[in-house]
């Protein structure tokens, strides 16, 4: 075993959150502070047909109303319970950027001037809204909602391709990707303006994972042909994370004191789950297959071992969260500043559900 590596012990099984009826499976996209989760829940593939969902703090289950199309996602929920996300207007299938108040009732946002595809990605504390949409030009182009409902065109780097993934609670940065003119996709930011910075100048291609309340942002970018896992200031440098094995390697999350999730190769072919503080300095949470997916402020990260849905404390206790009866497969994705844990699994009929763990979990 290696240092900081501590033996396992097991919790009690998730919850299930279920489905809307008709439905057979679910997922969550999002929680928020409270614990409310927002998502999807569908019905049988390969038809696959999204319907936005929302589980409040107890697990309950409603589905968020559309704009008469057949489909709908929620994305990203606020500590409102406002959430955003996409449906299709009618039968047509165009696709809208959408935002649901808290008691479910749909607002269709703007799109740009000629365009006919959207989608909201994340909604910040003030109320201002960001993802992406299809304009008059057919490039796909970062967008930018304000408080007023305005749709603003954040700019590019030269490409066909832009999306605004997540913004700061206070509004004033977003973060994202963009591609430059060769097609090469580069993690970026903008300021309150609208202003681009490239956080990756001079680096074949680099990929954002995640961004926290103070503008820094986590991903990789490639180095000798492999992607290694990175942290974006908040100033635009760019600290390498401690990975010094060969093959690929990633971080998801980061929270805010900048503390990072991810993982990546400890031996050749097999992604091992990791946690990385402030300096950059690496922490192997284990050596068995597994990935970190996100981490809270205290440090703790979830996400999955051998396939089962997993929790480090910030001493490195590992808690197996298991998965639902029969099932053969789970993932924890988030967890809520309140301890609460979401994340899928498999039931014994090998339907992916969405599922929770409560805080008093391990």
């Amino acid at each position: 075993m290696l240092p900081g590596v501590a033996a396992a012990k097991t919790a009690i099984a998730p919850i299930d959150l279920g489905t809307l009826p008709g439905d057979l499976f679910s997922a969550v996209n999002a929680i928020n502070d409270a614990g409310v989760m927002v998502g999807s829940s569908t019905p049988l593939e390969p038809q696959i047909k999204y319907h936005a969902t929302r589980w409040d703090a107890q697990g309950r289950i409603s589905a968020l109303a559309g704009l008469g199309g057949e489909q709908s996602q929620a994305n990203d929920v606020d500590d409102h319970g406002v959430a955003v996300g996409w449906a299709h207007k009618d039968t047509s299938w165009n696709q809208t950027a959408v935002k649901w108040a808290p008691d479910g009732a749909v607002t269709a946002l703007p799109s740009l001037p000629g365009g006919e595809y959207a989608y909201a990605s994340a909604i910040g504390g003030t109320g201002v809204v960001v993802g992406a949409g299809k304009g008059a030009d057919g490039k796909v182009h970062p967008l930018r909602w304000n408080a007023d409902g305005t749709v603003v065109a954040l700019a590019g780097l030269g490409g066909d391709y832009g999306s605004a993934l997540w913004i700061t609670r206070d509004g004033r940065t977003i973060g994202g990707t963009a591609n430059d003119a060769a097609g090469r996709n580069h993690a970026v930011r903008w300021n309150s303006a609208g202003v681009i910075t490239d956080l990756s100048p001079g680096i074949t291609e680099s990929t954002p994972e995640d961004m926290n309340d103070n503008g820094v942002i986590v991903g990789s970018a490639r180095l000798d042909g492999d992607p290694k896992p990175v942290r974006w200031e908040r100033d635009g440098r760019m600290t390498w994370l401690e990975y010094p094995e060969s093959g690929p390697a990633w971080a998801r999350a980061v929270n805010n004191a900048g503390a990072a999730a991810g993982g990546g190769y400890q031996v050749f072919g097999t992604t091992s789950p990791a946690r990385w503080d402030r300096a950059g300095a690496r922490t192997t949470l284990s050596t068995e297959r597994g990935l970190g997916n996100d981490i809270d402020r205290t440090g703790t990260v979830v996400g999955l071992v051998n396939e089962i849905a997993a929790k480090w404390d910030a001493a490195g206790t590992h808690t197996v969260l298991g998965a639902l009866p029969g099932g053969t497969y789970s993932n924890a994705t988030h967890i809520a500043a309140n301890g609460v844990i979401a994340g899928i699994s498999y039931n014994e009929e090998g339907r992916w559900h969405a599922v929770y763990w409560p805080k008093a979990q391990g």
